[in-house]
């Protein structure tokens, strides 16, 4: 009892939905030569039997096989749609099996029928058609077994059943070794294609097994794609709400700094100070992080002198040097001080911000080194731009970075030697970002570092972003405005009319707390629509108008600044947005707007009113 499923499963295993429609694929290919063969094949052995056969004898037989052909190949078109499914038909499968085999016993009944084509004494058509018969079953027998095993052994054996029963009268007494021998070649013949059917079978398993894994892989891979871009486009999309209370929170605290006697040197008030300008800091960094994932990040090309983009970002982070008592210099190799790059210059200089203030962050003591040097010397002219571009790198005395971290330091949040997650030393947001730029950018960044004396990032700036001469419009920077401490001193601001529009009340609050410190004349409305010109009155006429982009009402913030320019010509109008989506900041820059992203620090605020107003004086005055 035991025994009889193990058998089964050794010699002719159950039916696999999958498994046989890949047998059925594989048998049906070959059916149009199978039928074409058997009837070219029949054909030869009448013409070589005709003159010693009995005419009826070798008629049915002709017959009988050559019905069989064009059976093989009436089934090839009848299961022609079946190949084409997209899913196995078990039904189709099993119905192919019953015909298939049904046409493999009447193949075999009539090769078996060729022993009646022998003639005894005949010895040269008997040698050939022993041989013909020894070659049927063989080849019949390998080519069938690849898909329908059952059908082999049940063809092979009825064959050889029906062709051994008459080789007595054939050879008399020479009989039985040759009929011992054809049963041993059966036998062996349907051993040996067992193992290749199983084989075969075994094999067909392995490759579903791979296609399901692929296609397992490819699914999980898409879904983690999928959910890192939701992730990316979730923060993107919510940064609007998340953005608010964190502007609000700056504007009061500086509102309250500036407001208060004495507050600015209060302790405490440093501290809630340091904490706002933290959350600033992760924030923006998360926000740019996830913009960069996400791809709403588009480069703007322009060209820009690379030497004074340098200088502006090591001015920047001269003083936080200065303050650890490191020494920032920077090299430029013999003709590329007038070098000129042609891609995103705010993009390129974040890259370079954020490698020279990791940097300072782990170098406790020594210096940092900006070099910027010919990627390859060879064959290179003295002042033409290098072909093989430039290469970017600074160097620390720092801490260093391990072998084993250098292939993890550029993934989100990873910082070495932090793992009490101090936020002194950072978030561990800035070389990721650094990494997201450079792919946006084309450019390429790598890592070399000695543990205990430091670490050289290197940056290579391809030649086809190397321009020799002016070719495309140069980035300009933004004109200077005012000191920032002059207008927050009331110099540039004092009793100018700003109209600010944001339905956000604590916002509202925070913007008025603040723009009234500065004696700002201020008025505030909530929607996007007409009723701002309420707020408004005949008399007051805005001089400049800060308003939100996300509003309550028919219109948003570009829509109503259109609306109030069309109201107050002269008024200068100003976005200010939590939105991190590209067609926000598109929209605006087409339709002519500044544009301040929240959370906007209040010296940003000040010095962008106060060069906007000044710059409105100086139109007005003859």
């Amino acid at each position: 009892m035991t025994g009889a499923p193990v058998a089964r499963k050794l010699w002719f295993p159950a039916f696999e939905p999958e498994v046989d429609h890949a047998l059925f694929l594989l048998g049906h290919r070959n059916l149009l030569s199978t039928g074409l063969g058997q009837i070219a094949l029949t054909g030869l052995v009448a013409l070589t039997s005709y003159q010693r056969t009995e005419t009826v004898t070798l008629s049915l037989w002709l017959g009988l096989l050559v019905l069989a052909g064009l059976s093989y190949m009436w089934l090839y078109w009848h299961f022609q749609p079946e190949v084409s499914l997209p899913s196995p038909n078990v039904a189709g499968v099993k119905r192919w099996q019953r015909y298939r085999r049904s046409l493999q016993f009447c193949s075999a009944v009539g090769w078996g029928w060729m022993a009646w084509l022998m003639v005894p004494g005949a010895t040269v058509q008997n040698a050939i058609l022993l041989s013909v018969f020894t070659g049927v079953v063989g080849h019949a027998a390998a080519g069938n077994s690849a898909n329908d095993f059952l059908g082999v052994v049940i063809s092979a054996i009825t064959t050889v059943l029906i062709f051994i029963w008459h080789i007595p009268a054939i050879f008399g007494d020479e009989a039985i070794p040759l009929m011992l021998m054809l049963m041993l070649y059966v036998v062996v013949l349907i051993s040996s294609l067992g193992n290749t059917h199983r084989g075969l079978r075994r094999s067909i398993h392995l490759q579903l097994e791979n296609k399901a894994l692929a296609i397992s892989n490819a699914q999980q891979a898409a879904r983690a794609e999928k959910a890192n871009r939701d992730k990316s486009e979730f923060l993107a999309a919510a940064s609007h709400d998340l953005r608010q209370p964190v502007h609000a929170l700056l504007l009061l605290v500086e509102a309250y700094r500036q407001q208060v006697p004495g507050a600015r040197e209060h302790p405490l008030m440093q501290h809630i100070t340091q904490a706002g300008q933290s959350i600033n800091g992760l924030f923006n960094a998360l926000m740019e992080l996830s913009r960069l994932e996400s791809g709403t990040e588009k480069p703007t090309l322009a060209e820009f002198d690379l030497q004074d983009a340098l200088q502006q970002v090591m001015a920047h982070s001269l003083p936080e040097a200065q303050a650890k008592g490191l020494h920032l210099r920077s090299y430029l190799a013999p003709g590329l001080r007038t070098l000129r790059l042609a891609t995103d210059p705010v993009l390129f200089q974040r890259i370079v911000a954020n490698l020279l203030s990791n940097a300072l962050r782990y170098t406790p003591r020594g210096g940092v080194l900006l070099a910027l040097r010919r990627a390859h010397t060879d064959g290179c002219v003295q002042g033409q731009a290098p072909a093989d571009g430039v290469w970017l790198e600074v160097w620390d005395t720092g801490v260093g970075i391990a072998q084993a971290d250098q292939s993890r330091i550029f993934d989100p949040y990873v910082q070495m030697g932090n793992r009490e997650r101090d936020r002194s030393q950072g978030l561990g947001l800035g070389l990721a970002i650094v990494r997201h730029a450079c792919e946006l950018l084309g450019l390429t960044v790598s890592v070399a570092s000695v543990p205990g004396r430091g670490t050289r990032f290197r940056l290579a700036v391809p030649g086809r972003l190397i321009v020799p001469a002016a070719r495309l419009p140069s980035a300009t920077s933004a004109a200077p405005g005012p000191d920032p401490s002059l207008a927050c001193g009331g110099v540039w601001l004092r009793r100018r009319r700003v109209l600010l529009v944001d339905d956000d009340p604590l916002v509202q609050v925070a913007m008025q707390a603040l723009l009234k410190g500065w004696q700002i004349d201020v008025r505030a409305a909530t929607r996007g629509d007409a009723t701002v010109l309420e707020v408004c009155g005949p008399a007051w006429i805005p001089e400049c108008i800060l308003c939100d982009f996300r509003l309550p009402g028919t219109m948003n913030g570009i829509e109503l600044l259109d609306f109030l320019q069309q109201a107050f010509p002269q008024s200068m109008g100003v976005l200010l947005t939590g939105e991190m989506v590209q067609t926000v900041q598109q929209a605006a820059e087409d339709a002519g707007y500044l544009l301040l992203s929240k959370p906007v620090d209040a010296a940003v605020l000040a010095s962008t009113l106060g060069a906007l107003l000044e710059r409105r004086h100086e139109e007005r005055m003859p």
